[in-house]
């Protein structure tokens, strides 16, 4: 079966819930940064899902925390 193509609000809608979805504008800007693939059809922008989902968990930064319940602090 092959993934199907969704416009921006889609695309967020799919991906987030409601009260944790980001706005159109950082979709924007993580599309304007390459962070997200997306494809061009003339002026038109369209996302796959499947793709989407893929960059985004490949950016994922998971912080342990400390046995006191705050964020671990990481030491370079």
């Amino acid at each position: 079966m092959q993934n199907k193509l969704v416009d921006a609000e889609k695309l967020l809608e799919i991906l987030f819930d409601k009260d944790s979805r980001p706005s159109l504008r950082w979709l924007r800007e993580q599309q304007s940064t390459r962070a997200i693939p997306h494809i061009k059809l003339g002026h038109l922008v369209r996302f796959d899902v499947e793709e989407v989902k893929e960059a985004i968990k490949g950016h994922t930064v998971r912080t342990e925390k400390a046995a006191s319940g705050k964020p671990a602090l990481n030491k370079k």
